[in-house]
């Protein structure tokens, strides 16, 4: 596949996007680890509450988690993106070195395989989150 070269207006652009999206990121880690660590997080605190709304509160807890693992991973695909950015490397496959389409790196500007390379990877990690 002949996939042009990103040119300096496209690689500024997906800069921002990603800039954007590691301080989104960091705020919402930050807010979820507060609400984990918060008072009343995981079924502690003072208050006196029934089995349910323990069983409530474990259960919220456990999506906080799942949510932050989940963030935190996006967050080091962000990082990963932005060094390959400054090496030199962004925008081309990590196993062909092929380019990624534009289009591609739109929607996922983290993206470190090219669609052939990302679909293999997903069928050798089923279950893991999404390599981009």
């Amino acid at each position: 596949m002949d996939t042009p070269e990103l040119n300096p207006q496209q690689r500024a652009e997906l800069q921002q996007q990603l800039t954007r999206r590691e301080d989104e990121l960091k705020q919402s880690i930050a807010r979820l680890r507060e609400n984990i660590a918060g008072p009343g997080a995981g079924g502690g605190g003072s208050d006196v509450r029934d089995s349910v709304e323990d069983g409530d509160a474990r259960m919220a807890a456990s999506v906080d988690l799942v949510q932050l693992q989940r963030q935190e991973d996006e967050l080091r695909e962000v990082r990963h993106a932005r060094d390959r950015m400054r090496s030199g490397d962004y925008g081309r496959c990590e196993e062909c070195d092929e380019p990624i389409p534009l289009a591609r790196l739109n929607v996922r500007p983290a993206a470190r395989f090219c669609l052939k390379h990302e679909q293999a990877w997903e069928k050798a990690h089923p279950g893991a989150a999404v390599a981009s």
